[in-house]
């Protein structure tokens, strides 16, 4: 019991030390807005709703396409909102700035 306690724990604190760090982008308008993420080769359009957030895969580094057409890169893991139909980047990782 007492192994599977120390296991459980050390397990916890690994989990709770390395987060994920994923893409976010949250949606402060009171409208949808339709973005274009393009990674590598691939595209795909996101609906993100009002008051909603999305994390799309990022890892290796994105662009994102507003419907405006700006363009934003990414490098994975920034924390960003879309308020006034525009992009903005509210935190980035350690190490990124």
């Amino acid at each position: 019991m007492r192994i599977a306690t120390i296991l459980g724990l050390g397990v916890l604190g690994f989990l709770l030390a390395s987060p994920a760090q994923a893409l976010t982008v949250s949606n402060i308008d009171s409208k949808p807005h339709t973005v274009t993420l393009k990674t590598g080769g691939d595209s795909a359009e996101l609906t993100i709703e009002p008051d909603m957030a999305v994390e799309p895969a990022c890892a290796g580094g994105c662009t994102i396409e507003l419907e405006n057409g700006e363009l934003y890169e990414m490098k994975g893991g920034e924390q960003t909102s879309i308020e006034g139909g525009v992009l903005f980047v509210d935190a980035v990782p350690a190490g990124q700035e």
